[in-house]
């Protein structure tokens, strides 16, 4: 008799509209696999992870770091990782390939960040007494691929002028100085800030007025479709870090120099506090951000641009501005 009559309550449970599946799914975590980028585009999916904001979003992240963007979207494409950031160039390439993603916002906008450096001790000056040397840069990038069609060009040096060495890793073009292998490198942050405390390394030249190197962030379409609360949940997470890089630079420095103590890098606040200020926190995917892409994509195309892509991509059905609106009315 007790037997039936539970069996009979659950199924007057069952029956009220909502009840129980409600409270299944209420206890379904959010999930999400997330690549984080070894340099300073990284910074603020590091604060989210280190502050607990991506717990307090409701999501369990799982996360794998990567040296290159390019690297994060080839995982993509392996159908190991959900959201990566990458920078245009990359970007590009995998729409024309295919690539099942979709932007939903742009991770930072990092040109003050990138730099050309020489050793301190080396005579370079400008980027024009390159001819006959050699420079370290991480090829299939925006890195490599600004440096060959603007920088270059601009100070008057052709491809067959020097010599590009394949330093895929940031932490190995200062060794790769130091050993005399290249004359000068492109490097990006905490790296040059870093070497420039210790006086290893001078700026040359940085890239915005060649290129604002936007950094786009990128969700598998599959992720959007199954699973889109735990991408807003994401956005929730990794909009509160970039709050405190903007209004607290200085506590948002501290947690970043932990996960640099973690690597191995025992580095000040303030140098950090230097690099991180050098980078713009601009989440929005712009009307602006939208012609950077088109033009870019008509630069791709092109001999100039080394025909990267087959053909300009539709770069308005590869932008997703709702998930972003949404995180930002959940907070």
């Amino acid at each position: 008799m007790r037997k039936t009559l539970a069996f009979a309550v659950l199924a007057v449970v069952m029956l009220v509209p909502g009840r129980l599946p409600s409270e299944v799914e209420a206890q379904k975590p959010l999930k999400i696999r997330l690549a984080v980028h070894g340099s300073i585009m990284g910074a603020a999916d590091v604060i989210a992870i280190r502050q607990g904001y991506f717990k307090e979003a409701g999501l369990d992240v799982e996360w794998r770091r990567f040296a290159l963007g390019k690297e994060g979207r080839d995982a993509m494409i392996a159908g190991a990782i959900d959201l990566n950031a990458t920078a245009p160039t990359p970007f590009m390439i995998g729409l024309d390939k295919g690539v099942p993603y979709t932007a939903i916002g742009v991770n930072s906008v990092f040109c003050s960040a990138n730099h050309i450096v020489a050793l301190k001790s080396s005579d370079i000056n400008s980027v024009s007494q390159l001819r006959g040397k050699k420079i370290g840069l991480p090829k299939g990038t925006i890195t490599e691929y600004v440096f060959v069609t603007r920088i270059a060009p601009g100070f008057g040096l052709k491809a067959e002028d020097y010599q590009v060495a394949n330093i895929p890793d940031a932490k190995d073009r200062i060794p790769s100085l130091v050993a005399k292998a290249v004359d000068l490198a492109a490097l990006g942050e905490p790296h040059t800030a870093i070497a420039e405390k210790d006086g290893t390394v001078r700026v040359v030249e940085n890239f915005c007025k060649y290129d604002p190197l936007p950094f786009m962030l990128t969700a598998t379409n599959k992720i959007i479709k199954e699973n889109p609360d735990a991408v807003v949940a994401y956005l929730r997470g990794w909009l509160r870090a970039i709050k405190l890089l903007k209004e607290e630079p200085i506590k948002a420095a501290a947690v970043y120099a932990e996960e640099q103590k973690s690597l191995g890098r025992t580095v000040d606040v303030p140098v950090i506090d230097v690099a991180l200020r050098r980078m713009r926190w601009e989440p929005d995917l712009t009307a602006d951000i939208e012609k950077y892409l088109v033009d870019q994509a008509k630069d791709l195309v092109t001999p100039a641009g080394g025909k990267r892509i087959a053909a300009v991509p539709e770069i308005a059905k590869a932008l997703n501005r709702d998930l972003l609106t949404k995180a930002r009315a959940a907070r």
